[in-house]
C-alpha cells in the first residue's frame, strides 16, 4: 500500500492512497474526502483543529477497514468492505411510547414548564433549528443526567428529575445548549456512522484471520498482516472513543456559542463532576500522563472547563 498524501485544509481533510490489485502493474487508487458544514461566523474562537479531528478519526476508521478488506479480497474486498459501512439517514420516528418504554421518561408541556421550553426556544432558534426537540423528564431524583437523541429533523432531549432540580436556570440553559449542539451537528448520526465502521472493521478483521489460517493450515505465516487484523478491533474501538471526546468538546463550543455564558457551563459541569464522582474537577495534569484517558468516551471534565476557558477568553 502506497500513501499518497494526507491534507488538511481548515475543517476538510482529504487522504489518498493507492492499494494493490490482483492484476499486475494496476492499483486501487483511493480518496477520501470529509467536509464539515459551514456555519455562522462566531464571537468565540474555536481551535482550528477540532472539527478537522472528527474528520480525521472517521477517514483512520475507513482507511484501517479498507486495508482489511483489501487483505481479505484485494480490491473486490476493498469494495465490499465499505459499500457495508456507508453512512444511512436515519428515518425512524421518535415516539411518546418509545421513550416511555425504553427508558421510562415522560413527554413535558410548555404548560407545565412554560420557562424551561422559553429557554429551549430562545436556543434553538439562536443554533437554526427549524423544529424543537421534544423535552422528556426521567423521574430520578437522585440523578443529574441529560442526553440528546436524533437530528434536526427530529430529536429528543431527556432531562433527569435531579437535573432539573439541583442547577440554577443560567445553568439549565448551558445543558439545553449543549444537548442541542450535539442536535444541531448531529452527531447521532456521526457516532451512528463510527458505530457501523467499528463493527465492519470486527467483522472484516476476522474474516481475514480466518482466510489466513485456512491458507496455511491454521497458522497464519503473513505474521505482520495477522497482527494488524488482530488490532484492528480495539484501533476502530479507540478511534470511536477519540471521535466521541473530539464531538463532545465540539458541543461545549457550539453551547457556548449559542449562550455566550461560560460561567454558567463551567458551573454545571463542575456540578454533575460533584454528583457522579464526589468532588470537583481535578486539574487537567492530572490526566495527561493516564493512559485511561484513551478508553473514555467523554474528555475529562478539567479539559472541558479548559477548553471553554480558552474560547471565552
Amino acid at each position: 500500500m502506497e500513501m499518497l498524501r494526507v491534507e488538511r485544509s481548515g475543517a476538510t481533510l482529504i487522504v489518498e492512497m493507492h492499494l494493490p490489485s490482483s492484476e499486475a502493474g494496476v492499483v486501487l487508487r483511493c480518496r477520501i474526502e470529509l467536509h464539515s458544514l459551514d456555519r455562522e461566523p462566531s464571537r468565540f474562537r474555536r481551535p482550528a483543529g477540532q472539527t478537522a479531528n472528527s474528520a480525521l478519526a472517521i477517514a483512520a476508521m475507513t482507511l484501517l477497514l479498507a486495508v482489511c478488506g483489501w487483505i481479505v479480497g484485494g480490491t473486490e474486498g476493498v469494495h465490499r468492505a465499505l459499500a457495508g459501512s456507508a453512512p444511512r439517514r436515519d428515518g425512524s420516528a421518535i415516539s411518546r411510547e418509545t421513550m416511555h418504554r425504553w427508558f421510562g421518561a415522560r413527554l413535558l408541556s410548555p404548560a407545565e414548564l412554560p420557562e424551561l421550553f422559553n429557554l429551549l426556544a430562545e436556543v434553538c432558534s439562536r443554533a437554526g433549528l427549524s423544529r424543537l426537540p421534544d423535552l422528556y423528564c426521567l423521574a430520578a431524583p437522585r440523578d443529574m443526567n441529560a442526553y440528546a437523541l436524533g437530528g434536526p429533523e427530529g430529536a429528543a432531549i431527556v432531562l433527569t428529575e435531579g437535573l432539573l432540580r439541583g442547577m440554577t436556570r443560567d445553568e439549565v440553559a448551558g445543558i439545553l445548549a449543549h444537548e442541542v449542539a450535539h442536535i444541531r451537528n448531529n452527531d447521532a448520526w456521526t457516532m451512528g456512522w463510527a458505530a457501523a465502521l467499528r463493527r465492519a472493521i470486527e467483522w472484516t478483521s476476522l474474516a481475514g484471520l480466518a482466510l489466513l489460517r485456512a491458507q496455511h493450515g491454521g497458522m497464519p505465516v503473513n505474521r505482520p498482516l495477522a497482527a494488524l487484523l488482530s488490532a484492528a478491533p480495539v484501533i476502530g474501538q479507540l478511534l470511536g472513543l477519540a471521535l466521541s471526546r473530539t464531538r463532545e468538546l465540539d458541543a461545549d463550543a457550539t453551547a457556548l456559542e449559542l449562550t455566550g455564558d461560560s460561567q454558567a457551563l463551567i458551573a454545571a459541569l463542575d456540578k454533575l463532576e460533584r454528583h457522579h464522582a464526589g468532588f470537583r474537577a481535578l486539574s487537567v495534569t492530572a490526566f495527561e500522563d493516564d493512559p485511561m484517558r484513551l478508553f473514555r468516551s467523554h474528555p475529562a471534565t478539567s479539559e472541558r472547563v479548559g477548553a471553554l476557558l480558552g474560547l471565552a477568553h
